[in-house]
């Protein structure tokens, strides 16, 4: 999954989760939590949402709530820091 396509996806989920205005969108170094998007809450519906995107399980051992302030932190967190990404199969 590209970038890209991870990042429209998560902010299409936002949208709707947050019940955002239509066409609502955020730049991929924005603090989600400082928009007013995400609140801790909502991490455990975030993650569900995030496996099934990749269809793989997310490995948060070793994950800090500070993966989720950003759609880069998170592609990175869960897609980009390897081949297979951050998640177990």
């Amino acid at each position: 999954m590209t970038r890209e396509e991870f990042q429209a996806n998560i902010i299409q989920y936002l949208a709707t989760q947050a019940s955002l205005p239509e066409g609502w969108s955020c730049g991929p170094k924005e603090n989600l939590f400082d928009l007013g998007v995400l609140e801790s809450f909502d991490l455990p519906r975030l993650v569900a949402h995030i496996e099934r995107m990749l269809d793989r399980r997310a490995d948060l051992k070793s994950r800090r709530s500070e993966v989720f302030f950003t759609l880069d932190t998170m592609y990175e967190a869960f897609v980009g820091s390897s081949k297979e990404g951050s998640c177990a199969p």
